[in-house]
């Protein structure tokens, strides 16, 4: 087999984290070689066609385009416009048998919190808190490119480059999102329940196990600016990826990376056509749990201690359905709907499901006077794995009670309406992207867990990284975007030091 050599960098997986530190070291010049397994780029933050209806790969919304947010960090690097249309609200909340609207203004927001919640003065403390909290996470992210600090230069660096009123804010990383509302008098327990819920979407955890340093940032994303890409979020990929490759980068789809072997002045990277390619810098955009099954020694070492830590992830179960357009003018384009109290969804522990639609007039994924929805909720994936004769059956009873509910809730569904319905579990998740037992979303959030205990982005061996959800800051699009935005600057720094 032989070795193709002239790459500075090797970017293993399209997902959302290895595009953003591709695209910005071509923005300076390196020559970078993307090598993603599926046929679609993107991962988790793409769409896939079928019979003729573009589908998102989950249930999913699009921030971090505002001030001191990853996305506008990697559009001002590299000049590249994603294509977006804001959404205001971007979304609602059915609870209760009531339509909860999270606008994006925020004393709006705490206004509509304490018509459904009560408890004004507890509301307005508790929000006001999440808000400060939220913009000084946002802020502190971009501020500080080296986090968490790797040796004593960057924790010396970091204490030096923030202000003290932030650094008092740390104590929420020690404080749970349950604590925080019931100190701030918030004692209504449906409003907790709420809580939980909106929390699963982003941190993948309760209220009493999120701390609220994340939390805050995640409970308070419906009022940042909340974007909807036509066409798909395929669109936002192929606009990264053409920018690339307008670099002199390279993309290679349906060719995995099977191997990785240190080798003298960096890397080979062999993949499943048998082909190999050479680099001293490699990131890897897979998760941590997959990088055992494809290094040696004491890489294999290193990845397989540190998967070891984070055996519990979830899963997901997503439904594409493609339907005649009935939906009110006035209907939001992402809604959660909570199920009964006490209620879950069959072989699942999800108490809600996660409803993104195309927009209406969006022909790109499907024609006029039809739309397309995607759902999700969490699972955990042992369930599915573990079904033997049963796994096509208990997927038909997971389908049937999402139509139901969906049926119920979702004011203007219908299933006489339905024109297409496909439903995926954790064992088809494993297929289409390659990630180990199907887990999707990163790691959960955990109050045990601090900030320092995240597989590092700068693994201890020299030249290989990682980006992704499984490392700091975890999970969702700007998440990933924001760990593709720090290996880029560890990467430049090494390399500059070899030079």
């Amino acid at each position: 087999m032989k070795e193709q050599i002239g790459y500075d960098v090797i970017v293993m997986g399209s997902g959302m984290g290895g595009l953003s530190v591709a695209s910005m070291l071509a923005s300076d010049g390196y020559k970078v070689l993307i090598l993603e397994a599926a046929l679609h780029p993107g991962g988790c933050s793409s769409s896939y066609p079928r019979k003729g209806y573009i589908f998102e790969s989950g249930a999913t919304t699009l921030i971090g385009f505002d001030e001191h947010q990853p996305l506008r960090t990697l559009e001002r690097k590299t000049g590249i416009h994603i294509p977006k249309e804001e959404l205001d609200p971007s979304m609602s909340v059915w609870f209760e048998g009531q339509r909860v609207i999270r606008y994006k203004n925020k004393k709006q927001w705490i206004e509509e919190a304490i018509r459904v919640f009560g408890e004004p003065e507890a509301q307005r403390s508790f929000w006001e808190l999440a808000y400060q909290v939220s913009d000084m996470v946002w802020s502190a992210s971009e501020r500080n490119k080296f986090f968490p600090p790797e040796n004593v230069i960057e924790w010396f660096k970091l204490a030096l480059k923030n202000p003290v009123k932030d650094a008092l804010k740390l104590k929420y990383a020690f404080r749970s999102v349950s604590d925080v509302m019931h100190s701030c008098g918030c004692s209504n327990p449906k409003f907790e329940a709420f809580l939980d819920e909106q929390l699963m979407i982003t941190a993948q955890a309760s209220a009493a196990e999120t701390p609220f340093l994340f939390g805050a940032a995640g409970i308070t994303y419906t009022n940042y600016s909340n974007y909807y890409v036509p066409g798909g979020l395929i669109n936002m990929i192929n606009t990264i990826i053409d920018y690339i490759r307008s670099k002199n980068g390279e993309i290679h789809t349906k060719e995995k990376a099977v191997e990785i072997k240190k080798s003298k002045g960096g890397y080979v990277v062999s993949t499943s056509k048998n082909k190999s390619y050479h680099a001293p810098v490699v990131i890897s955009n897979i998760p941590v749990w997959n990088m055992s099954g494809i290094t040696d020694g004491e890489i294999c070492s290193y990845f397989q201690k540190e998967s070891d830590k984070y055996q519990k992830a979830w899963g997901a179960i997503t439904m594409g359905i493609a339907m005649k357009d009935d939906f009110p003018e006035e209907m939001s384009l992402h809604n959660q709907i909570h199920l009964k109290e006490g209620e879950t969804i069959p072989f699942t522990s999800s108490g809600s499901l996660f409803v993104s639609m195309s927009k209406r007039g969006d022909e790109k994924r499907a024609p006029i006077g039809e739309r397309v929805l995607n759902i999700s909720c969490h699972t955990d994936p042992e369930i599915w794995f573990n079904m033997k004769q049963d796994y096509d059956r208990n997927k038909e009873i997971v389908q049937e009670f999402l139509l139901e509910q969906l049926a119920q809730k979702l004011p203007g569904f219908s299933k006489e309406n339905i024109l297409l319905v496909d439903l995926a579990t954790p064992v088809s998740w494993e297929k289409w992207v390659y990630r180990k037992k199907g887990r999707v979303g990163g790691i959960p959030q955990n109050m045990a867990r601090s900030l320092l205990d995240w597989t590092s982005n700068e693994t201890p061996f020299e030249g290989l990284y990682m980006v992704g959800d499984t490392t700091f800051p975890g999970q969702g699009i700007p998440g990933v975007t924001l760990s593709g935005i720090n290996v880029y600057y560890r990467v430049v720094k090494n390399l500059k030091k070899q030079n």
